[in-house]
């Protein structure tokens, strides 16, 4: 399967596999397939599409610094092994690899002390390691025989340095805070494992990080974090090889969930195909296994040899597959602080115009919310301070924000108390919502019942600040509602329109001040609920005909809440 190798200067190299036939996007923007973070890199700078050919070009989109594949700079090309494309501070070099054979070995049981040590400290990761799955022909277990004195002591020596590193995994993993660093880490403790020479950790896409069921091959990588010893050298003296991923290896372990342990590429027995090049690379012995467990896999793990055959034993792919399954877990854990994280920038922002019982149930009924506007019925309500203008003149601009910022909080703290929604503040008043974004069959009695409180709550503000003393006037109207999201793209606001907010609005503008104005909509709502006296027909501006207004006698309302229901009551 083609791949590209990505270096940069002072970077580590990582591989990004062109999987399937789907279009690559390659670019800064973080939605790109390929997001390289580089100045020099337009958002959208180039795309990789596969030809009905089934060759693989690279098309610029446009870019502004270009793309240049093999020292030519060019708008479009046909990709070929080798090619190197330079974007920006990145090259990219093309690979493509075909098929050869290889094989695999079973794996038994991790050593006795081993898990005496791992039932005297219990951990998460217990039962997370798996059986490895034979994939090819496996190798003849060879009959047993005493062990020489020397060989048993090199056996615990063995023992020790993997109880050791799986120990030290294990306390190394448990502080780390992000993803990535979580996979460079592991990948650097298990090239310590003896003969390990190269390895790679290899990521999934967030799309599909920590699923279960892999058999259908529905999965890709981000790019993969490559590492090499420093200064290995191959036994006839050159440089190792680069390191090839094998595709059949990691669709081996992505769709069993099981690890494997690759004991000689170059024997001619292997029945299952592996990549030429791979072979060619003088790949001997290899380890992978999935990071996470059988419920959820983040992605691979893998170590090689270039020097040895069977280099790798039983014991240490078992160990090598408990290391990966505590990186899976780590990844997991650390998946899980970030989107409490997420969840909670989310519920403080709701928090700012809902409850946060409210907001807790948007958090958690998320899915079930509707991005646009939706109709329903609501009850809305108006608040605005009388004569503001006035005090404005006479008052420093600091205190002005104080006395307002004041106010709003005890009014704030009312309206959420009552299970409303702060839709907005407007300069000096306010639009709450009762009934949105969940309804309840008291919407229009809560939004009541909140204007007598707010009365109440800013006479106490009145008694208690050092300010010239506000009133307030309130409108509520009960009617159905444009609700939902709306502005554009970029910014969004949670809200109301239609005829029922601007009703609201007007019977604000008429209300005197200390008094609560409502419609008879929201009053046959709230009939024999609270005390109130009806009032004339009042003509609201921008509307042809009068509506019929009640005002609420909300300091009986909060002096008699719990005695006998009262009557509304016309004046003569």
């Amino acid at each position: 399967m083609p791949r590209f190798v990505i270096s940069r200067p002072n970077e580590e190299s990582r591989v990004f596999e062109l999987s399937g036939d789907r279009p690559i996007s390659i670019g800064r923007a973080k939605s790109s397939s390929l997001m390289l973070d580089d100045s020099n890199i337009s958002r959208l700078h180039a795309a990789v599409l596969k030809t009905p050919g089934g060759e693989w070009q690279i098309v610029d989109r446009g870019s502004v610094n270009g793309i240049v594949v093999n020292g030519v700079r060019v708008r479009e090309a046909t990709l070929h092994p080798n090619d190197e494309i330079v974007l920006g501070e990145h090259r990219l070099r093309f690979e493509e690899s075909e098929v050869a054979g290889f094989v695999v070995h079973d794996t038994t049981r991790l050593p006795d002390r081993l898990v005496q040590e791992m039932r005297r400290s219990p951990s998460p990761y217990s039962g997370s390691f798996l059986p490895v799955i034979p994939v090819a022909n496996p190798a003849e277990a060879k009959p047993s025989r005493r062990k020489e004195s020397t060989d048993r002591e090199r056996e615990l020596q063995r023992e020790n340095s993997l109880l050791t590193l799986l120990l030290r995994v294990n306390r190394a993993l448990g502080e780390l805070q992000n993803v990535n660093v979580v996979a460079e880490r592991v990948l650097d403790l298990v090239l310590e494992i003896e003969g390990a020479e190269r390895g790679y950790a290899m990521l999934l896409d967030e799309s599909c990080m920590g699923a279960r069921d892999f058999s259908r091959g529905d999965y890709s990588f981000q790019p993969a974090m490559l590492r090499t010893r420093s200064g290995l050298k191959r036994p006839d003296g050159q440089p190792q090889p680069k390191l090839i991923i094998s595709q059949t290896i990691i669709r081996k372990v992505m769709e069993s969930g099981l690890p494997l342990l690759l004991a000689d590429a170059q024997a001619p027995e292997g029945s299952i195909p592996m990549s030429r090049s791979m072979v060619s690379s003088g790949v001997l012995s290899a380890m992978c296994a999935p990071l996470g467990t059988r419920d959820r896999s983040f992605g691979l793990l893998y170590v090689d040899s270039p020097t040895r055959r069977s280099l790798f034993t039983q014991e240490a792919l078992d160990i090598f597959a408990v290391i990966a399954a505590q990186a899976g877990l780590a990844i997991d854990r650390v998946r899980t602080q970030e989107e409490i994280a997420r969840q909670n920038l989310k519920l403080g922002a709701l928090e700012r115009f809902l409850s946060p019982d409210v907001a807790g149930k948007v958090i958690a009924d998320a899915a079930d919310l509707r991005l646009g506007g939706r109709k329903q019925t609501a009850t809305l309500l108006f608040a605005d301070i009388r004569s503001f203008t006035t005090m404005a003149e006479n008052t420093t601009p600091e205190h002005l924000v104080e006395i307002l910022n004041g106010f709003f909080q005890q009014m704030t703290d009312v309206i959420f108390q009552n299970e409303g929604t702060l839709d907005k503040f407007l300069g000096d008043g306010m639009m709450c919502l009762f009934g949105a974004p969940f309804s309840h069959w008291d919407d229009a009695l809560g939004a009541v019942n909140a204007a007598a409180e707010m009365q109440a709550a800013l006479a106490e503000f009145n008694r208690t600040g050092n300010h010239a003393p506000l009133r307030m006037g309130i409108g509520i109207h009960t009617g159905e509602v444009i609700i939902g999201y709306m502005g554009s793209a970029r910014r969004m606001d949670y809200t109301a329109i239609g005829d029922t907010v601007n009703v609201a609005a007007r019977l604000t503008s008429e209300a005197e001040p200390d008094q609560i104005l409502v419609s008879a909509a929201t009053w046959n709502a709230i009939r024999e609920k609270v005390p109130a006296r009806a009032l004339d027909a009042r003509k609201l501006k921008g509307r042809g005909e009068p509506i019929e207004v009640l005002e609420i006698l909300w300091k009986e309302l909060l002096a008699a809440r719990s005695h006998a229901p009262a009557t509304a009551l016309k004046e003569g």
